[in-house]
């Protein structure tokens, strides 16, 4: 068997592996009883964690113990205790992660012994809920929330609960959010604000153009939360990578990074079979093939480096080097939904 062929073998198992996780995954964090979670990871368990949270001991979070929040509604608007989690039912824990043995995704979920109700924000009509203090919002932030200090900028409001964690660390001087949502924004500084320190400080503004524009070399720290998804994530994510090059002072962080980068990471996989078989055509410049052509791989060692490498840095300069599409909303979306067939 030649190497190309081993590499091959490699990839299809690592293929059907991905198939049969993400199959067994599919479901479980929209409320599946855990009785029936747990029967549909049988033999995954290695790939799908499950852990269960006591409510005692997650309401003892500072801002769910201290913020307190009725039923509010500013224009359109709508801050309540309206996130419902069922009791043994399944939810999102934290982001997905990639296994460096394996190179198979990690899914990681949770549930409550018994039902708990959470605050929520979201819009009146139609009813949608766009964020809550729950654990896979909690958890995706721990990490930007521990190691940021000096002064913080924030790109989205929400329910505020980065700020007030933020605000709460002796090493962090001041926060600024900007909001381009004008409710969201009044919906802070009428409830949320006269119960936290002064630290925090809500501007109205467009996030993309405030980066553009102004000149925020004196904040050590940015963290940007404007999209709902992974979806609607990606174009603003090449746009900020392209922007960070005007900030070099202030270090970046995006909510869902680790998540959009193990789903490009799974569309890779299959892309990297397609590239080795010579069954990728040459054209326009096209993201993810462009940046898997530049890692020259033939071997099985050469796709586990490739799998498990940093994937900001790659997509970054791809970014910088092709900006004009890489702006370009629809060319981004479109690239990324291929990407994910």
């Amino acid at each position: 068997m030649t190497e190309i062929e081993r590499t091959n073998e490699f990839l299809e198992q690592l293929i059907d592996a991905e198939e049969m996780i993400y199959k067994g995954a599919k479901g479980l964090n929209d409320g599946i009883p855990i009785g029936e979670a747990k029967r549909q990871i049988s033999g995954l368990e290695k790939n799908i964690k499950i852990t269960k949270i006591e409510p005692i001991e997650y309401l003892n979070n500072p801002y769910l113990k201290n913020i307190e929040i009725k039923d509010w509604i500013v224009g359109n608007i709508y801050l309540s205790y309206a996130n419902v989690f069922e009791e043994y039912k399944t939810y999102t824990n934290n982001s997905r992660k990639r296994d460096p043995k394996s190179l198979t995704t990690i899914y990681d979920l949770s549930y409550f012994p018994k039902d708990i109700i959470l605050p929520a924000l979201g819009t009146v009509f139609p009813y949608t809920k766009w964020m809550g203090v729950e654990p896979g919002e909690i958890n995706t932030f721990s990490s930007f929330i521990e190691e940021a200090s000096g002064k913080v900028l924030l790109m989205g409001c929400g329910l505020g609960y980065v700020a007030y964690m933020l605000s709460l660390k002796d090493n962090v001087d001041e926060v600024t959010v900007i909001e381009l949502d004008s409710d969201v924004k009044a919906m802070f500084d009428i409830y949320l604000k006269p119960q936290m320190n002064n630290k925090i400080n809500v501007v109205l503004g467009d996030a993309i153009k405030f980066l553009e524009e102004e000149d925020i070399s004196s904040y050590q720290y940015c963290s940007v939360d404007i999209w709902h998804g992974i979806t609607e994530m990606f174009p603003f994510y090449l746009k900020c990578l392209i922007l960070e090059e005007k900030h070099p002072n202030t270090k970046f962080h995006y909510w869902l990074e680790d998540d959009l980068h193990v789903t490009i990471e799974k569309g890779w996989i299959k892309l990297i079979k397609r590239l080795i078989n010579n069954k990728l055509t040459e054209g326009k410049p096209e993201i993810f093939a462009d940046i898997a052509k530049m890692q020259n791989i033939e071997t099985i060692e050469d796709v586990k480096r490739f799998m498990m490498e940093p994937k900001k840095p790659m997509i970054k300069e791809w970014a910088l080097n092709n900006q004009e599409i890489a702006c370009n909303p629809e060319y981004s979306v479109k690239s990324l939904y291929r990407h994910m067939k």
